[in-house]
């Protein structure tokens, strides 16, 4: 079972390989690489995510791709709004302590000039007029939807035919941390990979999750500087 996961993981992170070397055309306008890089990662992601759930033999619904009940809607605002709040504020107080632990370490990495996608992708969204902002919340929300698929979809419903609860919750926490490739931020990735699952499950669909991944990715790029 294990190993049909690290496969699945293997295929999924060869999708980012075609919009990498596109990023690196530069002889393509930057901004239409921009959205060719978003467009073409997430269409490669559905194609390995629909072969992985024939090849496990599961199915959209049970993996929660369905639209939410009307009867749900109050508690589902509720999810999103309350899940949004604890997901920064475990950032803030992660931050805090990093920062009163190790001030050194903390001044380093804030100092670092950060450059890539990501980074064209947020400034281009934050100044960019109507392209920028539509550039950067329709990339986030694509990233974000095939995140969910991966991770709480897929993976937390596949271990959950073998492990027991609490062990799909930990390994697809796990691995959600492992795919962000950063330490300093593992503690962060996490307890976010927690408490979407919990989110996931409280909502019996995926709809909350990306709602709440989303808002918090965009409230770190809008408003994340306020917070150090």
């Amino acid at each position: 079972m294990i190993v049909n996961i690290f496969v699945f993981l293997f295929f999924w992170a060869l999708t980012f390989m075609p919009a990498l070397a596109i990023w690196s055309a530069e002889s393509i306008p930057v901004k239409l690489r921009a959205v060719m890089v978003i467009a073409t990662l997430f269409i490669l992601c559905l194609a390995v995510i629909a072969g992985f759930i024939k090849k496990l033999e599961m199915t959209y619904n049970e993996i929660g791709v369905r639209f939410p009940h009307k009867a749900d809607l109050k508690q589902n605002v509720f999810l999103i709004f309350s899940g949004t709040i604890t997901c920064l504020v475990w950032f803030w107080i992660y931050l805090g302590a990093f920062k009163i632990l190790l001030p050194v370490e903390y001044a380093r990495i804030d100092a670092l000039k950060t450059t890539g996608y990501l980074q064209f992708l947020s400034e281009w969204g934050r100044v960019g007029g109507l392209c920028g902002t539509s550039a950067l919340w329709g990339g986030m929300l694509l990233l974000v939807t095939t995140e969910e698929l991966v991770f709480r979809g897929i993976i937390f419903n596949y271990l959950k035919r073998e492990y027991s609860f609490k062990e799909a919750l930990a390994w697809s926490a796990s691995l959600f941390t492992l795919a962000h490739l950063n330490p300093h931020n593992f503690p962060v990735s996490f307890v976010l990979g927690l408490i979407f699952v919990l989110l996931y499950v409280k909502s019996g669909g995926l709809a909350v999750p990306i709602s709440v991944h989303f808002a918090y990715n965009l409230f770190l790029i809008y408003f994340g500087k306020y917070m150090h």
